[in-house]
């Protein structure tokens, strides 16, 4: 009796705390676009936002413990935060307070993160489940599903196709609504970078050192760039084609016919997609640097030594470049001089790249902490904010 007494006692205190309750999209949410709803902010991948008030400075704005692990990239959809988790739940996080807004339960981790369409979501699961699934988040139903192999973390929308690569080398388009495949390139590499879009073209990195530029309407390709070594990252799109190597080698590419317009090497192995603003590409490697790159001439601006491993991709929020490293520290660079602003102490290795919109910047480490950084709350000055963060003081 008393054990039934426990389980009653259990179901109440989900029903009112509202962690059992899953996730619902709203009309007027709808009315305001996304901050962050890809994989690098956009499907040109570029890891950089221009527009907004983000001051540098690390203030926390609120704090939430997730009790897992984050299994894919963060996104920011409707004014919400989109946590993939690794233990089959993606949570939805107000954006501005932290306050939970429920959730929706997959089959296994959710380790491409979530693209959205309107209010359909898309999302594939980890092995062995290897699904991709399409949900309609304001009618919380499930639309349709298909089967894909360890996909990357990371999928685009791009003319109402997704988009989605897999660990066996292939990249695939479905068609949003009912989920037809539409093309699959199939290569004889394997695919652990996610696809990017930009100047009429996929890319697509494969670990045998080969970017793919393919055609979006057929799947038909239009070259293959053999370069130094596997491609792990994503391909950052803007008048040239950036991306590195895992060997540590940052290429620019002209994307009109794939030759290499000038390559620098790095002095550590890449793990990481590029970010790019303005004139500048920035890159963090396992060395501890984070490298400025002149976009034009390939030569470096500036370095910053973080003194850790960096593995999550940098993200650049205006004037200023975030970036987290495996140990848990989380800078903040002035992105023209590469000078400190800021910089904490997090619980737990930083492995997914921070999100941003523009005001704020959302991190999340690996012992199940989401930290939004921004402008100082009212009354909370920054030095006190330190002084009471659950982290404590760097």
């Amino acid at each position: 009796m008393n054990r039934y007494r426990v389980i009653l006692v259990c179901i109440l205190l989900l029903a009112v705390s509202g962690c059992g309750r899953r996730y619902r999209l709203t009309p007027e949410q709808m009315a305001e676009p996304s901050a962050w709803p890809f994989y690098r902010g956009g499907i040109a991948a570029l890891g950089s936002l221009e527009k907004g008030d983000f001051a540098g400075r690390l203030d926390v704005v609120w704090e939430q413990r997730s009790g897992d692990k984050p299994a894919g990239p963060l996104a920011l959809h409707y004014g919400v935060l989109v946590y993939p988790g690794s233990t089959n739940k993606i949570k939805f996080y107000d954006e501005n307070d932290g306050s939970y807004r429920g959730r929706w339960r997959a089959r296994s981790p959710a380790q491409t993160g979530l693209a959205m369409q309107d209010s359909l979501a898309f999302f594939c699961t980890a092995p062995v489940k290897d699904r991709l699934f399409c949900v309609d988040l304001r009618r919380r139903a499930s639309v349709w599903d298909r089967p894909v192999k360890d996909a990357t973390a990371g999928t685009i929308i791009v003319n109402n196709r997704l988009i989605v690569g897999s660990a066996a080398g292939v990249l695939s388009a479905f068609d949003v609504t009912d989920g037809r495949l539409l093309w699959s390139l199939e290569t004889s590499g394997r695919f652990t970078a996610p696809p990017s879009f930009g100047a009429g073209k996929l890319f697509q990195g494969g670990d045998n050192g080969v970017l793919y530029g393919v055609s979006p309407d057929d799947g038909s390709e239009f070259y293959r760039v053999e370069l130094g070594g596997p491609l792990v990252g994503a391909a950052a799109v803007s008048d040239r084609v950036y991306v590195a190597d895992m060997a540590g080698t940052v290429y620019a590419i002209e994307p009109k016919d794939g030759h290499v317009v000038w390559q620098t090497r790095l002095d550590g192995n890449v793990w990481t997609s590029p970010a790019v603003s303005g004139d500048l590409v920035f890159v963090g490697h396992s060395g501890g640097e984070v490298v400025a790159l002149n976009a034009v001439t390939g030569r470096p601006a500036w370095r910053f030594r973080t003194e850790e491993v960096v593995r999550a991709s940098v993200t650049v929020v205006g004037r200023f470049v975030v970036v987290g490293t495996m140990g848990g520290k989380l800078f903040s660079l002035n992105a023209s001089s590469g000078a400190l602003v800021d910089q904490r102490q997090l619980r737990g290795a930083i492995v997914q790249a921070p999100v941003t919109d523009g005001e704020r910047v959302y991190v999340a480490t690996q012992k199940g902490r989401i930290v939004c950084f921004g402008n100082s709350p009212q009354g909370l000055g920054h030095e006190d904010q330190r002084k009471h963060s659950a982290d404590g003081p760097q």
